[in-house]
């Protein structure tokens, strides 16, 4: 090694020791002297624990620790006592925005999006061995292509023995060799299933079920695979067809993420912009929670069950008025964890949904949470709670929220959420104060040109 190399090396170890000291210090633990603000609503069986102040998208778990990814970096966790985590490590990151952080064995992949077309996705490989002081063992570039939509969205391991990951987000999902964590190497691309929709081509997520069925989620509905000696070429075994294939009314936009249980395949449906409304944007009809029949998967059948949508995302209004969520616009259902027949769902800024889903057909809310300013990518049951009762949430303004549902909802009754007068905001006034912004639209509306500020 060059005497150039030491000194960079040098340097990069004391910068990263340097910022993980300042997180440390900067950031409680969980409830250490920080108030707990009220939420804006919560059903009486879901309390709030503990707050972590940060900006969380994802998280995975290995032994007793939590692996929270943020546009900083990775944050670690200990969760040896479920509801009361400790902030023992971090890795400062640069990347946008793996919001499915996956890990298996002592590695842990975390991706950064395409900048664009195929360009400017690359994987980081780190290794968790040394559990609260995650290390990067290497970087590999995805795509370069320089055409068509690049994958580098998300990565998950397909198989159990670590070696190899698929990466979802583009219009095909490319396959990483992972043998050896610090020589990882591109296989190549394959075009799923799941991607298949002339409306929205793009896979998004992939899930390995406890039967070696991988699962592949998208634009193109729910498509499930067996790995084969050829990485570029698995068996589809089966696909939601027609019926989760965008446009349909289960897929407005794409199937975001799935989990299997027994003979039901858990899905969300995440649809965060809406151009038909008036005006754009709002959330009537974005996203729902959806179960899946799996018993005719031998013949290749995939067939819908039920699904559910929050009270406000089932307002309709007759386009005169938008329905809002509590702040902006993002209020579609998003990433979740299921255990024991309720599924603990992320939905942006309608926080946290607790389903009973025991009865495939009759999907019933059993709890909620929803956080003032805050925006819920994600909840997870914690894997060290003997009790089954609490869950972690990843919040883009919040960091992690701790949550009890009393019997992890198990014994929970039917409820509904409340849907404010407030949240809907005036359309009128509002109308007459603003305008979609030139690029994004009515997802970031800025005042006019003639309003003053207050």
């Amino acid at each position: 090694m060059s005497t150039r190399s030491r000194r960079v090396k040098s340097l990069l170890s004391l910068l990263g020791l340097a910022t993980l000291v300042a997180v440390l210090n900067a950031v409680p633990a969980a409830g250490e002297g920080v108030a707990l603000a009220p939420p804006l609503a919560a059903s009486s069986n879901v309390q709030l624990l503990a707050n972590i102040p940060g900006s969380a998208a994802g998280m995975n778990f290995k032994d007793h620790y939590a692996y929270v990814s943020g546009w900083g970096g990775i944050t670690v966790l200990d969760i040896a006592q479920a509801d009361s985590p400790q902030l023992v490590g971090a890795l400062p990151l640069p990347h946008f925005e793996n919001e499915d952080i996956d890990l298996c064995g002592n590695t842990l992949v975390v991706v950064n999006d395409r900048e664009a077309r195929d360009l400017g996705s690359i994987m980081y490989v780190l290794s968790i061995a040394n559990r609260t002081a995650p290390t990067v063992v290497a970087v590999l570039p995805l795509g370069l292509t320089g055409s068509g939509r690049g994958s580098g969205h998300i990565a998950n391991f397909v198989k159990p023995d670590c070696t190899q990951a698929w990466v979802d987000g583009g219009d095909h999902v490319e396959v990483v060799d992972l043998t050896v964590p610090s020589a990882p190497r591109s296989l190549g691309k394959f075009e799923s299933a799941a991607s298949l929709s002339d409306a929205f081509k793009v896979s998004h997520d992939t899930e390995l079920d406890s039967t070696g069925t991988v699962w592949n989620v998208g634009g193109g509905g729910a498509a499930g695979y067996r790995l084969t000696a050829d990485p570029l070429a698995p068996q589809l075994v089966g696909t939601t067809g027609t019926a989760g294939r965008n446009p349909s009314p289960y897929n407005d936009f794409i199937l975001h993420n799935s989990q299997r249980r027994g003979k039901t395949l858990l899905i969300t449906e995440e649809d965060y912009i809406d151009t038909d409304e008036v005006p754009p944007g709002g959330c009537r009809g974005q996203g729902k929670f959806e179960t899946w029949d799996l018993s005719r998967l031998n013949k290749g059948a995939i067939t819908p069950l039920g699904t559910w949508e929050t009270e406000l995302n089932g307002m309709f209004t007759s386009g005169a008025v938008d329905s809002k969520a509590p702040v902006t616009v993002n209020c579609s259902s998003h990433w979740f964890d299921a255990k024991e027949g309720v599924a603990a769902v992320g939905w942006y800024e309608q926080g946290v949904r607790f389903l009973d889903y025991r009865t495939p057909t009759q999907i019933t809310q059993v709890g909620y949470y929803i956080p003032a300013s805050g925006s819920t990518w994600a909840a997870y049951w914690s894997p060290t709670d003997p009790n089954g009762e609490i869950v972690y949430t990843a919040d883009v303004y919040r960091g992690v929220d701790v949550l009890r549902i009393d019997s992890g909802g198990l014994t929970g009754k039917k409820v509904k959420a409340p849907v404010r007068s407030e949240w809907f905001g005036s359309p009128t006034a509002d109308s007459t104060s603003f305008q979609p912004h030139a690029d994004y639209g009515f997802m970031c509306q800025v005042l006019k040109p003639d309003v003053d500020a207050p």
